[in-house]
């Protein structure tokens, strides 16, 4: 079990900053204004130089307070080096305004802007442990944050804390976090974006394309820490979730969110007068009930 969980550590890694010199891939990302509530977002990036061979990965979470790990789905090509991915469909998470109650804790002096979840958000994202009041459940961040919280939140560097107050004030449900990168075979980074957020609006308007709509109802969910094995994708819907690649690139059909949905209903007649009511469930037609004359 140790040998699994540093081989999976190591492989998830692969997604850590490293040296702008050692990036020989660079990543750009497209506009993404939110994403709907109620159904997939979608987002493109353009990868240069393309590599062969290489994987292009959009990694996302929700902007939790306690779990950080990322999933990761990897894009499809658009040619020309671009690439697109749908998200899965964010659930309506709660999202409680958050204040410093130490402004010393861990050391560290937090000028007190009169902006107090901005600043809590600000010594999160400075503290180790992220638990800026030590009041958080120190077990589930060791469990689901210890890989996502190396990654820092470089969109908050860019605004001060009335601008991030503001912007935290403003939402109803957790946001969306989000960053591309591209590996190669084994597994090695060859290129990565910045980590952007985006919010998750009712309003949200998003238009698919048919292809898009096909990619959104078989979604293939990379983890990247072994307790996503056990849950569902932690404050995404199971809506379009197919299958699931674990830290290891083992496929597996995904067994949390298959649930029995009967997607059609109709009458077919078979031999000597039987009428049959036919269902789908889970895309297999089953013969449900039977009706003689």
């Amino acid at each position: 079990m140790v040998g699994l969980i540093s081989l999976s550590l190591a492989i998830v890694s692969i997604v850590s900053i490293v040296p702008a010199a050692a990036q020989q891939t660079c990543v750009t990302l497209g506009p993404l204004a939110c994403l709907p509530q109620k159904s997939n977002g979608v987002l493109n990036a353009t990868v240069s130089p393309e590599i062969p061979g290489a994987s292009t990965r959009l990694y996302f979470r929700r902007m939790n307070v306690e779990v950080e790990d990322f999933y990761y789905i990897e894009m499809e090509p658009a040619g020309g080096g671009g690439y697109w991915a749908t998200f899965p469909v964010p659930t309506e998470s709660k999202f409680p305004a958050q204040k410093l109650d130490n402004y010393n804790y861990e050391g560290q002096k937090i000028d007190n802007t009169g902006k107090p979840w901005a600043e809590w958000w600000r010594a999160k994202e400075n503290s180790q442990a992220r638990n800026p009041n030590d009041d958080l459940d120190k077990d589930l961040i060791r469990e689901r944050a210890s890989l996502g919280k190396a990654e820092k939140r470089v969109w908050m560097q860019n605004l001060d804390n009335p601008a991030l107050q503001t912007w935290l004030d403003n939402l109803k449900t957790e946001a969306g976090e989000y960053f591309v990168a591209v590996v190669d075979g084994s597994g090695k980074l060859l290129g990565r974006s910045e980590m952007r957020s985006v919010e998750v609006r009712k309003d949200c308007k998003v238009s698919l394309t048919p292809q898009q709509e096909g990619f959104a109802k078989n979604l293939v969910i990379g983890e990247t820490s072994i307790w996503q094995r056990n849950d569902e994708v932690f404050h995404w819907e199971c809506t379009g979730i197919t299958t699931r690649r674990d830290p290891l690139n083992v496929l597996r059909a995904d067994d949390k969110c298959r649930a029995c949905v009967v997607a059609a209903w109709w009458p077919v007649a078979g031999a000597g007068g039987v009428v049959a009511l036919i269902g789908v469930v889970n895309d297999d037609p089953i013969e449900i009930s039977r009706s003689r004359p």
